[in-house]
């Protein structure tokens, strides 16, 4: 079972009819049941810039028509899963010596942990937490307002998003579900840090990468050597290998660079939109088997 498996119940209704990656590239659409065919319209680099403390749609009127672009004609209401930039919201493992049995207690506690970690009012916020193994909790959190932004412009049209998902958890789903590894997950400016123990997520971090640089290759190399030495220290082993996501093209030249720095093999996840392949195989293995 891998680990998106086990933690989809912190998002997961029914499968909903579509499915809209948004990045702050564009919004990829596909059908949650065949015919699953990918489609993409760009934006300018202007309309998004996710971010869990401020605004991130600068352009509604843009995003709203890249929306209906993509959107087929209906009459009727249609049921949808959104998968949102990495950095439109924090991604967190805590843990606990024990755990209250009674929900609203856990959530409680949960919340109060996230308090001196998050730049934003937890109390106001959308909090979605699962147990793993160990007392270890992953908990993915935002302001609801930055929830309610993305999902206006569905709604507009008649959507009714059903689920809202970091990319970086739906690409886990491509991804074997045991071992010891690291993923790096390149997102609308951001590379996302997850690292699988046994299919339990024991670490998530994000790092904003720098915008003066077209390509911040050195930073991605430096955080990713730090986190696999933290790894090896934490666990008394290297992971097995790292896997990259989100890379593009650049991820030919950065793999094999990669394993000779970190000394742990590389691989490349290749799929275009890898957030919104990883959710239609996890809903739909035929789904998931998508024509761009």
């Amino acid at each position: 079972m891998s680990v998106l498996d086990q933690i989809q119940s912190i998002f997961k209704d029914p499968p909903p009819e579509y499915t809209f990656e948004i990045s702050a590239a564009g919004i990829a659409m596909c059908r949650t049941r065949p015919p699953a065919t990918v489609q993409f319209t760009s934006f300018t680099p202007e309309v998004l810039s996710p971010s869990p403390v401020r605004e991130n749609i600068n352009d509604a009127a843009a995003f709203a028509q890249a929306v209906a672009k993509l959107v087929p004609p209906s009459g009727g209401r249609r049921t949808a899963a959104l998968i949102l930039p990495d950095n439109a919201m924090r991604l967190a493992v805590l843990e606990f010596d024990s755990l209250p049995e009674k929900e609203e207690e856990r959530l409680a506690l949960v919340r109060f942990r996230l308090k001196k970690t998050v730049p934003f009012d937890v109390d106001k916020a959308a909090v979605s937490y699962h147990l793993q193994a160990g007392n270890k909790v992953l908990v993915a959190v935002t302001p609801a307002e930055v929830i309610a932004q993305y999902e206006a412009p569905f709604r507009a049209v008649g959507f009714l998003p059903g689920l809202v998902i970091p990319s970086a958890l739906a690409v886990l789903e491509l991804l074997p579900g045991t071992g010891s590894y690291l993923v790096a997950h390149r997102n609308s400016g951001a590379l996302s840090v997850l690292v699988i123990g046994n299919g339990v997520l024991t670490l998530a971090r994000s790092l904003e990468l720098s915008s003066e640089t077209e390509s911040p290759v050195e930073e991605i190399v430096s955080d990713l050597y730090a986190t696999r030495v933290y790894v090896e220290d934490q666990a008394g082993a290297r992971p097995d290998r790292l896997y990259l996501a989100g890379f593009g093209a650049e991820a030919a030249g950065l793999a094999p660079r990669l394993s000779a720095e970190l000394d742990v093999e590389t691989e490349v996840v290749r799929d275009e939109h890898p957030g919104l392949a990883g959710y239609l195989k996890s809903v739909s293995p035929v789904a998931g088997k998508v024509a761009a």
